[in-house]
């Protein structure tokens, strides 16, 4: 099991999350301002995965079962498609309990990209688990 607690980035039952990685704008913030639920947080591509492509975090909501795949992109949301792919198939068997997420943050949404049959396909499939938004993308949990 690789998503244990003493790897995870946050606190139990911390108020706000923030994925980001440095030296970028773009910025996933979850928001738990009541604590009241259990999360971990973890750094995916470059920590925990480090031989193949991923998406940059996972945001775990332990009391809802919620499991949220976070991609910080540049300028192509079409290309964040394989790795939230490739983190759901690396993890899916330890987190068959829970309901899947995605989300992509690119720098810029180019309509193109959106239209895409890779997006499309995903988008299909998962319908409003997909969300992207350029630069800044906040939630409550």
């Amino acid at each position: 099991m690789r998503l244990t607690q003493d790897r995870s980035l946050c606190e139990t039952h911390q108020k706000i999350i923030v994925s980001k990685d440095h030296g970028t704008s773009r910025t996933h913030r979850a928001d738990n301002t009541r604590k009241r639920y259990a999360v971990r947080q973890y750094k995916l591509d470059g920590d925990i995965i480090s031989d193949k492509k991923c998406c940059d975090f996972l945001l775990l909501n332990d009391t809802l079962k919620d499991a949220y795949f976070i991609e910080l992109k540049g300028g192509n949301v079409d290309e964040a498609i394989p790795q939230l792919e490739s983190g759901l198939k690396e993890f899916q068997a330890e987190l068959k309990e829970y309901t899947y997420y995605f989300r992509a943050i690119p720098s810029k949404v180019r309509t193109h990209d959106v239209r895409s049959s890779k997006f499309k396909r995903f988008k299909d499939r998962w319908g409003s688990r997909l969300q992207y938004k350029t630069e800044f993308l906040e939630e409550q949990l």
